[in-house]
Formats: structure tokens, sequence, C-alpha cells
């Protein structure tokens, strides 16, 4: 079956980004740096330790990403587009909520929704929205 994976313009954050996801969820990146990469003789020399690409994986996880992305299509972070993180427990959902909105901002705070699972709606610390749902197990 096909997967969805995000693919964010990092906006020349995209190693502290990385650091900060790698930090919150375990997990590994592959990174390209420009200077690198195939095009990199088409690229401003200014540009040689920016990320070309990005590749992050953990444990049912993974965000593509570059820092250059930005700079060719415009970036504009705000309310276009969240990442959804399906949880598989109450403790889960907590620690990881916790984590994404330090330096952020909560949305919605983690709470009982009218479906019967647990929400929570924050904009982490780099304008990445993230809604975060468990579905307790029925009785």
């Amino acid at each position: 079956m096909a997967a969805l994976v995000p693919y964010i313009n990092f906006a020349d954050k995209g190693r502290a980004m990385l650091d900060f996801y790698k930090s919150v969820f375990g997990g590994n990146v592959d990174i390209t740096l420009v200077k690198d990469s195939p095009g990199a003789s088409q690229m401003p020399p200014d540009w040689a330790e920016r990320i070309f690409h990005a590749d992050f994986k953990a444990p049912g996880i993974r965000i593509l990403g570059s820092d250059i992305i930005s700079d060719q299509a415009g970036r504009v972070a705000g309310n276009v587009y969240s990442l959804a993180l399906t949880c598989d427990s109450e403790d889960e959902i907590r620690s990881l909520f916790d984590k994404l909105a330090d330096g952020g901002k909560v949305v919605w705070p983690l709470q009982e929704a009218e479906w019967g699972g647990l929400f929570g709606q924050l904009v982490d610390k780099f304008d990445i929205q993230w809604m975060l749902d468990y579905e307790k197990p029925k009785e």
C-alpha cells in the first residue's frame, strides 16, 4: 500500500529541526548536503552546507525535507498543513506532546475528545503544526 510521507521546507533550519525531532522520537537521519549533491555546481556557493535532502526515520515516522526548496518556492510558515501523529498509549501521547510543545505553542491542550480519544494540537518551535491522537481501547 502507498504511504504518505511529509516533505518539509526547513527554511535553513534543517539541522536544528532534525536534531530536535531526533531528541523527541529517536531514530536516524540521512543527510545530503548541497556540496555533495548532484546539482552542487548549479547552486549558490553560500548554500554548500545547507541540506539538499534529508530522510528522517524513527519507528512509525518518516519525514523528508530540504533547506533549499524554501528559497526556490517561498515558504510560508503557518496553518497550511499539520502532521498528524497517532499514538499507541496514553503515556506515549503525553510524553510526545510535552516534548514537541517545548519551546512551541499549545493550540489545543491534550484532553478527552468527543470521539473518546485523547487529542491535542500544537505548533512546535519551528512553526510546524502537530495533531496528536490516542484512541483508547473500547471497553
